[in-house]
């Protein structure tokens, strides 16, 4: 499994979560093929974002690229924040306690 780990600045991380929601009430939600599972980790005091992704490949990570630059035209600047990076990790160790 692999984990695609997009960090934001700045935004609005409540009308996001809002976005979202309102999205995924009305099957309006258009992930990536290929995504097992996703979640938007916020660190309110420092206004960043981690938006994790995970894939079952690293190539399913690669074609997924284009449906995520797509997905950033789809929320306004204000709300979406600045993506400062990209990177990708092997998932080595998945727990639940």
């Amino acid at each position: 499994m692999f984990a695609r780990i997009a960090t934001f600045t700045g935004g609005d991380t409540d009308r996001l979560q809002a976005i979202s929601e309102q999205r995924m009430e009305a099957g309006e939600m258009n992930p990536p093929a290929g995504v097992q599972r996703a979640m938007l980790l916020a660190d309110r005091g420092s206004d960043r974002r981690l938006f994790v992704t995970f894939f079952d490949s690293r190539e399913a990570v690669a074609a997924a690229e284009a449906r995520f630059e797509s997905m950033g035209d789809e929320i306004p600047d204000d709300v979406r924040g600045q993506r400062t990076s990209v990177d990708v990790y092997e998932v080595v160790f998945d727990q639940s306690m």
